[in-house]
């Protein structure tokens, strides 16, 4: 490196020499550039001048983006600017190498402040991240039509079955039964894929919430009699907004599925929808398990499950909370989650009563 790069001459090396520093960036599998006030670099590490070239006493965005002025999303902007404790962003170079960039202050001996930013490059990954959701969509795609025949047959079969034994008709009942899950799990990945994609659609009509709950409460009819849970619903019968059917069903049918399954035998489930005007709120609560901070915070990861187990015993993979967030926020609503171990847990999520933008299909 250049004299005007090194390390040491801006930053405060605490119990490491300037040389220790310098060995120690030299070998980082990561990119290290010091910004000041004006976004001008003061530093860069050897992984970022292979790439970059040496950007030293030059503008960040001059360097990084080709750009004549800063850009719309920029650490120096939130940290020195806004006084962002810490910032992360995703930036996608000329070339269409993606970097993932944490920006943090760096606080001088003489009161000033720069700004520290790591990049990692995640090129490779968010390549492979694109052929894993292309695969899936692949096999999804390819397995609707050969499940439609089986869905098909199966209600042929129900059509025709008055002189069924009773075991046929169970038999029969079972595989479309089996079927519609499977096509449902199927219509799940395709509808995730296409909420990355920004191109997920809503089917808009005047929808009453009693009704959706009330769907939801009969296909979960078997689940619920099975644990002798309790349901307590309070909704205004009349009450009505402006949604997608059958996506608000699946919030709503995901949210109450975790309470159910996730609570022993005679349990307590409550769901209650507040008016609040130009919105609604829809609470679902429990006196479950509850769930732990830490894994309070990865709920709505997709394929993230509590319970690992849980694919063994049903029909749900993990992406149901996922979704539900998905469809949501979708709406133009919010959806958030309170719980504590022991104590049961609370979903809650708004719903505009009218429809915002033009999100219709």
């Amino acid at each position: 490196m250049g004299t005007s790069a090194k390390v040491g001459d801006s930053v405060d090396s605490g119990a490491y020499s300037k040389e220790e520093l310098e060995l120690l960036l030299l070998n980082m599998p990561a990119g290290v550039v010091i910004e000041d006030e004006h976004y001008e670099i003061v530093y860069m590490n050897e992984f970022l001048i292979r790439i970059f070239g040496d950007g030293v006493g030059k503008k960040c965005y001059e360097v990084f983006s080709g750009r004549c002025e800063p850009c719309e999303i920029c650490g120096v902007k939130e940290i020195i600017h806004k006084g962002a404790d810490q910032f992360r962003y995703t930036v996608t170079t000329e070339d269409e190498r993606v970097f993932e960039v944490t920006a943090a202050p760096l606080h001088l001996p003489d009161g000033s402040r720069r700004v520290i930013e790591i990049s990692n490059d995640v090129t490779e990954q968010q390549e492979l991240e694109r052929m894993k959701v292309d695969f899936i969509n692949v096999v999804a795609h390819e397995m609707r039509t050969p499940l439609a025949a089986v869905i098909g047959f199966t209600d042929l079969l129900e059509a025709r079955s008055e002189n069924f034994t009773d075991k046929q008709k169970r038999y029969n009942y079972n595989v479309k039964d089996n079927a519609n899950k499977l096509k449902l799990l199927i219509d799940d990945m395709l509808n995730l894929s296409d909420l990355d994609a920004g191109i997920l659609t809503l089917n808009y009509a005047s929808v009453q919430l009693y009704d959706v709950v009330s769907e939801v409460l009969a296909r979960q009819q078997a689940l619920i009699a099975e644990k002798n849970h309790a349901i307590n619903v309070n909704i205004p019968r009349s009450l009505a907004i402006d949604c997608d059917q059958q996506k608000v069903i699946r919030v709503v049918d995901n949210i109450v599925f975790n309470a159910v399954y996730y609570m022993g035998i005679n349990g307590n489930i409550r769901i209650f929808v507040e008016d609040r005007g130009n919105d609604v709120l829809v609470t679902i609560s429990d006196k479950g398990v509850g769930i732990s901070k830490k894994n309070l915070q990865k709920i709505f990861a997709r394929f993230f499950m509590v319970d690992a187990t849980l694919t063994r015993h049903c029909d749900r993979i993990g992406i149901g909370l996922t979704l539900a967030k998905g469809y949501v926020e979708l709406h133009g609503g919010k959806i958030w989650v309170e719980s504590e171990i022991g104590a049961g847990s609370t979903f809650y999520f708004t719903l505009p009563k009218h429809r915002m933008g033009d999100n219709s299909g």
